[in-house]
This record gives C-alpha cells, structure tokens and sequence, in this order.
C-alpha cells in the first residue's frame, strides 16, 4: 500500500509536469504565432494602401498677380511598406456663368451632370507638377518608401492674374506600389478633362496602384 501511495502521488507529479510542459509550448507556439504571422508574414500580404490629401490658401496678391499656396501630404495608413513610383499636383483655374435655363450634360457614357442657375464656363491650366521616381527609370533622382503611420508632405507656391477666374481646384495624382524594384514599373501619363494627371501600367502590373482625386478649391 505504501509503494501504492507513492506510484499515485509520482503519476500525479509527472501529469502535473506534463500539463506545465505543455502550457509553455503553447504559450510558446501563441507568441510565436503574434509574432511572426501577426506582424510579419499577414501585413507583409496585404496590399498597400495610401491616403493622399492636400489644400490651397490664398497667400496675399501684389502687381496684379495673387499668391496661391498649396500643402498636401501623403499618409501610409497600411500595414505594409509603399514605394512612390510616381506623383502629381495639378490646379485649374474656373470660370462660372448662369444658365438662362437648367442644363443637363450627358457628354460622358454613364455620367449625368445636372445643374440649374450656372455652370463652370472655362478651365485653364494654371499649375502642374510631375514626378516620376526611379522606380520608372533608373535615370530619375529620387525614390520614396513610405512605412507605416509615415507621412510625406508637398509644398508649392504658385501664381494666377488677379481677376481672371473666380476660384482655383487642386487635383491630386499618385502610383505606388509595395514591391521596390527600380526600372521596374513603366508609367503611362494619361490627362482628365479637368487637366489633371492620372498615371497607368502600360503592361498592367499587378503591383501597380494608382489613383487621382480632387483635393480642394478656393475662391478668389
């Protein structure tokens, strides 16, 4: 009976032995998992993902000329690393007049504009800026990897007449992309009809992200 007695409280102890054994592997294998899946191999996966945004200001006007300023900045709100392949700022100047009745434009496939009292008259180029990085070509000078929570600001000043429009839009263009390779994406600048740039993988690169949307307007 006492060897009996003994057998069970070792049988106890080794099962004992065995459960905390167990419970450090797993807590083990868990950190393993946060560690390397969680924060390396899942956002290494997902795709990239950037969030443009800027502004104008009128900055003053002097010899008939008025000072517009533009900031904008580019936030990496992903998981992965974005490499800018290319950039652009565009900004128009806009010209409005009445409508003697409402107006209905269909002049695009799919787009429906309707607008009663007035409409934009005229748009005129007035800024624009292009950059390509050498991701497009090796030739090109700069080259920028956005990590994440990262942001990239833009500044410019620019001019227009006094008098001459009545506000100015902003566009804003980008292509970008989570895999580095230098030379490695050709780019095609393509025009919108409100004069901004929107940039394409003229060999349809699955790694190629692009996108053009409008970031602000002033009055003048």
């Amino acid at each position: 009976m006492l060897f009996g007695r003994r057998d069970n409280k070792d049988t106890t102890s080794t099962i004992r032995d065995v459960v905390e054994i167990v419970a450090i592997l797993a807590a083990g294998v868990w950190a393993l998992y946060v560690f390397v899946y969680e924060q390396r191999i899942k956002p290494a996966s997902e795709p990239p993902s950037l969030i443009l945004t800027g502004s104008l200001h009128r900055l003053g006007a002097h010899d008939g000329l008025i000072r517009i300023g533009m900031t904008a900045s580019i936030l990496n709100n992903g998981h992965t690393d974005a490499t800018l392949i290319a950039t652009s700022f565009a900004a128009e100047g806009l010209r409005y007049t009445a409508n003697a009745a409402p107006t209905t434009d269909r002049s695009i496939d799919g787009l429906t504009t309707y607008e009663r009292d007035g409409r934009i008259a005229s748009r005129t180029l007035v800024y624009r800026v292009v950059e390509l990085t050498r991701q497009v070509s090796p030739k090109y000078s700069t080259s920028f990897t956005v990590g994440p929570g990262q942001t990239v600001p833009y500044s410019a000043i620019f001019v227009v007449k006094s008098g001459e429009f009545d506000s100015i839009a902003l566009y804003g263009s980008l292509a970008y992309t989570k895999i580095k390779l230098e030379g490695g994406y050709p780019t095609k600048i393509e025009y919108t009809p409100t004069n901004a740039v929107y940039f394409e993988s003229p060999n349809r690169n699955p790694d190629y992200n692009s996108q053009e949307i409008t970031l602000d307007q002033v009055s003048l």
